[in-house]
């Protein structure tokens, strides 16, 4: 997990290390913060080609060594770069985030199927509810370590090199892991693949998945244009330390690893979409905190951090368990590609014009914060109107909106979502011995 986490876009320690130690401008961290993004996007013409010659759990493996085999180049080229802004530190970067963001793309898509082949459909929610709390726990402590390492060593160079070290050789045990993992309990059956021109047709003729990828890339733009931003907004406006940033970004992992199992039950519950709706807009909601923090009240970063990871993990393991709900058996591989390529192209366009937008608006003269401020606005806008998009996606028994709403006012499912269940079944909870106390 940590070595997944230093690989997503704009995460807080690739924030720091481009534009904090090697010193490279918001449009050109934008264009290497995007590169997750296109190559998501080209995966679509090199995925279904392997995967005539592979399956879904070699495929997996393989990626995964390349992955580490990019980030070890990344580590090793590192201490030998100008710490500037030069094209040999920025081509340095954006070969390495090349190699890494491929090997990353074609694990996800082949990570994907295999999951739709082990686990059952019935399980999923509840599953990746548990799975994703461990996964976060794990980031937790990833993250602990950033903050502790950073601020015993003054955020140096050698710094970024121990934690990606250390990550590396986590993600190598994950994949000697992986490689120990079974097929499955044979109770799957898996469906035979049709040719990859076949299964384009299958995608195309399904209106259901259409709309579906079709609000993926008008999520993947609308949260990608200016969120990559929020750490160097920490940064260079409310001069927070990349330490304490790494801390107060902490609770957002924190906050998911305690919801995502009620999630997953919810979703088993209610479906996909009705809890996807509801989190979406309590996440963006509480998004519009960011419009409004300054130097002055910096600990309202600690709310919004909290509240986007608890209301996040629902949307997400809703996004991820639909995926696997709606993709045709015999196009396995050719959906989930297309599904990551199209949400990613959309995603991609999104911090090179952010950042271009932000550089051009401080060449002209305006304040740096009012411009993050307005910045901000628009995730959350836009968000809230997507939600109007996924409403009109129609997906097989699954419950009202006004349901999950409704459950959610129950006081042991909101208890659940904040990690807080032990203390409701203590208070609602009477022993034998006090019961008969109390009839006496």
């Amino acid at each position: 997990m940590p070595l997944t986490l230093l690989s997503q876009p704009g995460n807080i320690v690739l924030a720091a290390l481009l534009t904090g130690i090697f010193h490279l401008s918001a449009r050109n961290y934008g264009l290497i913060v995007s590169l997750p993004f296109w190559f998501n996007f080209l995966q679509v013409l090199i995925t279904p080609l392997l995967a005539e010659r592979l399956d879904a759990r070699r495929l997996c493996i393989i990626s995964a060594w390349m992955h580490c085999l990019g980030w070890i180049f990344l580590t090793a080229a590192m201490p030998f770069l100008p710490m500037t802004d030069t094209p040999q530190t920025f081509w340095v970067f954006a070969i390495g985030f090349s190699v890494i963001s491929m090997s990353s793309a074609i694990n996800g898509v082949a990570w994907n199927g295999w999951m739709q082949e082990v686990v059952p459909g019935r399980l999923r929610g509840k599953y990746f509810g548990a799975r994703n709390r461990l996964l976060y726990v794990s980031m937790i402590t990833f993250l602990l370590s950033v903050s502790g390492l950073l601020a015993l060593m003054d955020g140096s160079l050698v710094a970024y090199m121990v934690l990606f070290g250390l990550a590396i050789v986590l993600r190598v045990f994950s994949v000697f892991a992986q490689q120990h993992m079974t097929l499955g309990t044979g109770r799957q059956k898996v469906a035979p693949q049709l040719r990859w021109q076949d299964q384009v047709r299958s995608v195309r003729a399904d209106p259901v998945l259409v709309k579906f990828i079709g609000f993926a890339a008008l999520m993947g733009f609308t949260i990608n244009l200016f969120g990559p931003f929020f750490p160097v907004f920490m940064y260079e406006e409310l001069h927070i330390t990349v330490a304490k940033a790494n801390w107060i970004l902490l609770f957002g992992p924190l906050g998911a690893a305690v919801s995502f199992p009620a999630w997953g039950r919810l979703v088993d519950k209610f479906g996909n979409i009705p809890v996807m709706v509801v989190a979406l807009a309590l996440w963006q909601i509480f998004n519009f905190i960011w419009c409004f923090v300054d130097t002055g009240n910096v600990w309202l970063l600690y709310v919004v951090s909290t509240t986007g990871g608890l209301f996040s993990a629902g949307y997400g393991i809703g996004v991820f368990n639909l995926l696997l709900k709606l993709t045709p058996p015999t196009a396995r591989t050719m959906t989930i590609a297309l599904f990551v390529s199209i949400s990613c192209l959309a995603a991609a366009m999104g911090p090179p014009l952010g950042g271009y937008i932000i550089s051009v608006a401080k060449a002209r003269g305006f304040d740096p914060l009012t411009i993050y401020h307005v910045a901000f606005v628009f995730a959350p806008v836009f968000s809230l109107l997507n939600c109007l998009v996924l409403r009109h996606i129609r997906e097989a028994q699954a419950a009202r909106i006004t349901d999950v709403v409704g459950a959610m006012r129950n006081v042991r499912t909101v208890a659940s979502l904040f990690g807080l269940s032990f203390l409701v079944n203590q208070v609602f909870y009477r022993s034998g011995t006090r019961r008969r106390r109390a009839e006496t």
